[in-house]
């Protein structure tokens, strides 16, 4: 394993520490980072939003009388009798993998299975207090009784749906008709902020002013907030949610991303025997940074090619889009990332080798760089065996998971004569 793999793997481990604690340590004199984190959280919320996010969720306690087995279940397949459409999509979302391997992987040895680190971590990806297998209170107690499997699946339907086993939801389509029959389990409560963009943020924003160079590690909503999409009262939902699909497509998906960046480029001019070209990315249809978040990478690349199809040694050249942070030191090395409307782009510059028939440009998404890194560093250290299961899977997962978005090929004109030993020109006797 390279240095670079294990240095990367402790800061990641680091970073998650942070994202789930949410605090930093205040210095002399200064105000508390969480109390300014939770000022800027509830002017955002609203009181009804600040309320249904209390992270953990509270238990739902005992269901109202009349209730049948299925009205009180919290099981997504229960969710499902009525909401078939619901649950084929949330199974093939990240949402549904929440509690992934990798994730479940980090919490049961070392600092992040610490009932405090666990719950912490857990707020999001198992928001409910079934879920968690240790109690809230300072004391923490094991609960043997929490619900396994419903801690397996997730951020689960009830996780945004379910409060005190009353149900939640959008407000009723205006093309639906209305019920002619009582509803199962007492029916729902519409409400409007299931379809405005800061109903997603207590997951998706870090509410922390400092942050890393001014920018908290997840910021996603404030992105959004000044993008030109929110001007135009395009939410997250339009995006991540069309027409109400459970789906939450990211950049994991490739057909999402291809829709929201455009790619071209330009050139492949020989002058004074360089070849010169521009691969550019802009953003068109993302609402927020492009990537949002610090695990993804994405790569520009030029190259050129022989004949056969073959790469020529020496050719390539490599721009890369992401945001790279030094955990350990709490500094920003690297924010190239693309803000809603922006553009970022490769100028390409290099001798044009000998053989040279196309000039290839790729642009490949890897939406896992980060965390392979993290799980590279994590395994040697790993003494329990399903742990070690967990993040082998999980980097086995994440050595996968990177797609080409866009590959342009130019092919180039046949060089001018010129005499031999010059570059472009024929070899001796051609």
């Amino acid at each position: 394993m390279s240095r670079h793999a294990t240095l990367a793997g402790r800061l990641l481990v680091a970073a998650i520490a942070i994202g789930c604690s949410g605090e930093d340590a205040p210095g002399p004199m200064s105000p508390s980072p969480a109390a300014e984190a939770g000022s800027e959280r509830s002017r955002i919320l609203g009181p009804f939003l600040e309320a249904h996010w209390t992270l953990p969720i509270p238990a739902q306690g005992q269901p109202p009388a009349g209730f049948s087995k299925l009205d009180a279940s919290l099981a997504p397949e229960d969710c499902g009798a009525c909401h078939p459409q619901q649950l084929a999509d949330w199974r093939t979302s990240l949402h549904a993998d929440a509690f992934s391997p990798g994730f479940a992987g980090q919490l049961i040895e070392g600092a992040n299975a610490r009932p405090h680190a666990l719950r912490a971590c857990q707020k999001c990806h198992n928001p409910l207090e079934e879920q968690q297998p240790f109690g809230p209170g300072p004391d923490h107690l094991a609960r043997p009784e929490h619900d396994a499997a419903l801690r397996a699946a997730g951020l689960v339907c009830a996780g945004c749906h379910v409060r005190s086993h009353r149900r939640y939801g959008p407000p009723r389509r205006a093309d639906l008709p209305p019920p002619t029959e009582a509803l199962p389990h007492g029916g729902f409560e519409p409400r409007p902020e299931f379809e405005e963009s800061r109903f997603c943020a207590p997951c998706h924003q870090f509410f922390d002013r400092k942050g890393v160079n001014g920018k908290p590690i997840q910021n996603t909503y404030a992105e959004w907030k000044a993008s030109p999409h929110a001007a135009r009262g395009e939410t997250c939902q339009s995006c991540h949610m069309p027409d109400r699909r459970h789906l939450w497509r990211g950049i994991h998906d490739p057909e999402m991303v291809r829709n929201a960046v455009h790619v071209s480029w330009s050139g492949a001019e020989l002058d004074e025997e360089r070849l010169r070209a521009q691969l550019r990315l802009e953003s068109r249809g993302v609402g927020h940074a492009f990537p949002t978040y610090v695990t993804p990478r994405v790569h520009l690349d030029v190259w050129q090619e022989d004949a056969a199809g073959g790469e020529i040694a020496g050719t390539r050249e490599r721009a890369t889009i992401g945001r790279k942070i030094d955990f350990s030191r709490g500094e920003e090395q690297m924010d190239t990332r693309v803000p809603p409307g922006g553009s970022f782009q490769l100028d390409y510059a290099r001798p044009r080798r000998r053989g040279a028939a196309t000039l290839v440009g790729r642009v490949t998404v890897d939406p896992d760089f980060h965390y392979r890194g993290v799980f590279q560093g994590y395994l040697p250290g790993r003494k329990d065996e399903r742990a070690r299961t967990l993040i082998a899977e999980a980097l086995r997962r994440s050595q996968t998971s990177a797609y080409t978005l866009v590959e342009l090929r130019r092919p180039l004109p046949e060089p001018l004569p010129a005499e031999a030993g010059q570059p472009g020109g024929a070899p001796p006797g051609g």
